[in-house]
């Protein structure tokens, strides 16, 4: 039975692929022998620098083009996902994460215990404390919907219940607007936010209690993640924090050190060529 991570890689005026090939560098520094799929643009394969293309097992178009052709919102390409894997069971990860000194068995251990689709429904903080949720899921809270970490997603290849989320995910992503409207009717999300979406779609397949499961080594670097209680929280995390990679790809953000883990640090700021010589020299 075949498993691997797939990724999602769309350029825009900016190489946005830097970030996929940080990931799979990051999960064969961990993990030589992982198999690691990149999804891109219809038509964009062979735009793919060469210089990347030794991290990448398969590069994949998206079967249905860019969703988000429009809006540029390049996460609404979600739904795809279970027609490019081409794996018997799937890791989804966000562009924006680095796997630092991980066991890649241990991930799938545990992602997989909850069944045939599951997401984590917890994070820590760059402290290393649980996240409080309050804010983090502010619209989730409100509207009492499921609050998951949708930047990993696992699920198995013919699995009812990944087609169903995956096939719920497409009109929900796709006319995210007439969700909103629909779904929030007092305060709404100012705008996309794949997350809130995802959580949308457990929500209306309800199924919340059957696929969460628990990470201990999962990093949140979302700047609301923080517990940081002022009013004005910059909306990425660098501009109010001092962070340094260590050669051996040890994270430090103030006096916190994160020496393993999967480190979501959505903020692409943060990814630059030094913190990424960390992973690639492998």
């Amino acid at each position: 039975m075949s498993r691997g991570f797939i990724t999602l890689g769309i350029n825009t005026e900016k190489d946005r692929i830097f970030h996929s090939y940080g990931l799979a560098c990051s999960i064969k520094n961990s993990d030589p022998t992982a198999e690691i799929c990149l999804v891109v643009d219809k038509g964009k394969s062979e735009e793919v620098s060469t210089d990347y293309l030794k991290m990448f097992d398969y590069i994949i178009e998206l079967p249905f083009g860019n969703s988000a052709y429009v809006d540029g919102f390049h996460g609404m390409n979600i739904w795809q996902m279970i027609h490019c894997s081409p794996f018997d069971e799937t890791i989804y990860i966000d562009s924006d994460t680095l796997i630092h000194d991980v066991d890649i068995d241990l991930l799938w251990d545990t992602m997989n215990v909850g069944g045939d689709f599951c997401v984590p429904q917890n994070a820590l903080t760059y402290r290393n404390y649980p996240i409080d949720t309050t804010y983090r899921f502010e619209f989730e809270t409100q509207y009492n919907l499921p609050k998951f970490f949708n930047n990993i997603i696992y699920w198995k290849k013919d699995a009812p219940l990944a087609i169903e989320w995956f096939k719920m995910a497409d009109p929900i992503m796709q006319n995210w607007r007439g969700a909103y409207s629909k779904f929030f009717q007092d305060k709404k999300p100012l705008t996309f936010d794949k997350n809130i979406l995802c959580n949308l779609v457990s929500h209306c397949l309800d199924v919340s209690s059957d696929i969460g499961v628990q990470l201990s080594n999962h990093f949140d670097l979302h700047a609301d993640s923080q517990g940081i209680w002022t009013e004005d929280i910059p909306q990425e995390w660098t501009d109010m924090l001092n962070a340094w990679t260590s050669e051996s790809g040890k994270i430090q953000i103030e006096n916190h050190i994160i020496t393993s883990g999967i480190i979501h640090y959505c903020d692409e700021n943060f990814l630059t060529e030094d913190v990424l010589d960390a992973y690639r020299n492998i």
